[in-house]
């Protein structure tokens, strides 16, 4: 058998749980909008646990709907591109639903690279905004 018919024969169905179905459906919905149903139907619920502090749904919502609103005073409109220089926290998740709800294109960037790798990953994304963390800073600069 080729690489190919290995790949069409789904060997890792075999171990799927029996209650996880081998098909699903995916809405005909936006990564944002869907988000914002499910902070709507889930919103009492938590989202995110960093360092032991919980963030419901609610709360969530609330915090990327202000950051879209922040981005579109700075003057961030649709098709702008904005890299995340974040680590992995709570701002990197309302900044991504955030720019995803005015509509531009997110480029993370791995709070790993060097100012050379972040200089050449915001060309190459042609990115106009660059959110990132304070102790970051100085690779961006």
């Amino acid at each position: 058998m080729d690489a190919k018919q290995a790949y069409m024969s789904k060997p890792w169905l075999a171990f799927y749980g029996k209650d996880v179905p081998h098909e699903v459906t995916v809405p005909d919905i936006s990564v944002h909008a869907l988000f914002d149903q499910m902070a709507k139907k889930y919103s009492n619920n938590t989202a995110l646990i960093f360092y032991g502090k919980k963030i419901s749904y609610r709360k969530l919502k609330e915090l990327t709907d202000r950051f879209a609103t922040a981005l579109n005073d700075l003057g961030v409109v649709k098709g702008d591109t904005i890299a995340l220089y974040l680590l992995n926290c709570p701002q990197f998740v309302i900044a991504y639903f955030g720019a995803l709800k005015i509509g531009a294109r997110v480029t993370p960037i791995s709070p790993v690279y060097t100012s050379k790798e972040v200089k050449h990953q915001v060309q190459d994304s042609e990115a106009t905004i660059i959110v990132c963390e304070d102790i970051l800073y100085d690779n961006v600069k």
